[in-house]
């Protein structure tokens, strides 16, 4: 049934954000679809954005976890703005977000089944020590961070076996 879902999901967003002139549109779009179609209590979560060349950045957050953006400086902010899961209302208006990233800022988007790792002592990896681990490590490559995100979740749950996936995505600009 998920793997369905999620095609359904991609077929109906491509269908929408073709001709929408936000990620706000498409994300309302895509959730007035699926709030008709979908089976009772199935839901998804996700997170559109939109990034120029300019660095110019907009998104539209629908009840997925809230990226995280580390700017050059070490600042920290978090992408909220949005609305619920995809497919819970029909009649959800979702907000949309803007911001301007500059060369040396990182955005992470990632799953809850990183934040949510839990080691032997069913302690979640959290979002503060993911906000500590992007920000302490910040200056290297994205690749490199990444892999040290990945790594340092790997080391808190030692062991201790996973209920979901585990998967992350990190952008950082380089030049505008």
């Amino acid at each position: 049934p998920a793997a369905l879902m999620t095609a359904m999901i991609q077929g109906v967003f491509r269908a929408q954000a073709e001709d929408a002139h936000s990620p706000a549109t498409a994300i309302t779009r895509v959730n007035k679809v699926m709030a008709r179609r979908t089976i009772a209590s199935r839901y998804a979560t996700g997170f559109y954005g939109v990034l120029s060349p300019d660095g110019h950045f907009v998104s539209s957050n629908a009840g997925h976890n809230p990226p995280i953006v580390v700017r050059r400086d070490g600042t920290v902010h978090r992408m909220e703005k949005g609305g619920t899961p995809l497919g819970l209302f029909a009649g959800m208006t979702y907000e949309e977000e803007e911001m301007t990233l500059a060369p040396g800022d990182t955005l992470l988007l990632f799953s809850d089944g990183l934040s949510e790792a839990k080691n032997s002592e069913l302690l979640e990896f959290g979002d503060e020590r993911l906000i500590e681990c992007m920000t302490g490590e910040r200056h290297r490559d994205a690749n490199d961070l990444l892999e040290h995100v990945l790594a340092s979740v790997r080391d808190f749950v030692g062991g201790h076996p996973q209920n979901d996936d585990v998967t992350a995505l990190i952008v950082r600009v380089r030049a505008l």
